[in-house]
């Protein structure tokens, strides 16, 4: 199978989920520069599990709030529209994609938080070099990986042999689509965000998160969500040594030399982080 009749496949599978019906409402209305707060919180509101989820995060340690919110509409007042239209998405995919029975061997709750990981170690380093809005690069950084739940459910022959490349070879995930697929994860990832009408940065972050190049729509973006990818699957690799950036984008390497030479310093208190949002985010209400 070529990478065209991958994607006509891919285009053909009907029971693919699409974004809830709030989350694609949400992203089109803050498309209109005219947008009132009642309105996008009113949308939002007619989904009460996204409504929970979203007070829950915004009233946590992670965004250190001084006061309690009490309401879509205060969350929007106090953090923005971009940011809740992030916890939005972010909810919504990772409950559209939490139920899904894949192939065996692939847990989904480790792919979730592992890009929830991917996901802080972005805003993270956001922060730090800013080069980019953090709560984008953490919805680029969760989303980064969404082709590989995409290949598990509906390609489950191909997945089933990058898999087992993987274990018997002993090669990344990449490596082995690579050989033995016309396409990657990451292309399948960029194409459903896409089909999603996500915004154009986080579809190239998605589709080049391996591969960054000068011509995406946001290098900065992609370059965070490359590095923090590259530090987390490390990390968890070998905690106890140092994290290997050889294969690292020669710009994003230069760009993010302190970050990357602190790692063994910074990432321990990441790590932190990680867990307490990965018991926002993927916890049963």
């Amino acid at each position: 199978m070529d990478s065209k009749k991958f994607y006509q496949k891919l285009d053909r599978v009907l029971d693919i989920p699409t974004l809830p019906v709030v989350a694609i409402k949400v992203n089109k209305l803050l498309q209109d520069y005219d947008i009132s707060i009642t309105e996008l919180a009113g949308t939002i509101e007619k989904d009460q599990a996204i409504v929970s989820r979203i007070l829950r995060l915004v009233n946590s340690a992670f965004y250190g709030l001084q006061s309690k919110v009490e309401s879509v509409h205060q969350a929007l007042v106090v953090l923005g529209l971009n940011t809740v239209r992030n916890v939005v998405i972010s909810v919504s995919v990772i409950k559209a994609f939490s139920g899904k029975d894949s192939f065996e061997g692939f847990d989904i709750k480790d792919f979730w938080r592992h890009s929830v990981g991917v996901a802080v170690a972005s805003r993270y380093l956001a922060v730090q070099t800013r080069l980019d809005n953090p709560d984008d690069c953490f919805i680029a950084g969760l989303l980064h990986d969404i082709g590989k739940v995409i290949l598990s459910e509906y390609f489950k022959e191909p997945f089933g042999q990058v898999w087992a490349s993987v274990r018997d070879d002993g090669l990344s995930f990449y490596e082995a689509e690579r050989n033995l697929l016309p396409l990657n994860h990451a292309q399948i990832g960029g194409h459903l965000a896409a089909k999603w009408r996500l915004p154009p940065d986080l579809i190239d972050t998605i589709r080049y998160h391996h591969t960054p190049r000068e011509g995406a729509s946001n290098l900065d973006q992609l370059m965070i969500v490359h590095v923090a990818d590259i530090i987390v699957n490390t990390r968890k690799a070998d905690p106890g040594n140092a994290c290997d950036f050889t294969n690292t984008y020669p710009k994003a390497a230069e760009i993010m030399r302190p970050q990357l030479e602190t790692v063994s310093d910074w990432f321990p208190s990441v790590a932190t982080e990680i867990e307490s949002a990965c018991e926002l985010l993927l916890e049963e209400e």
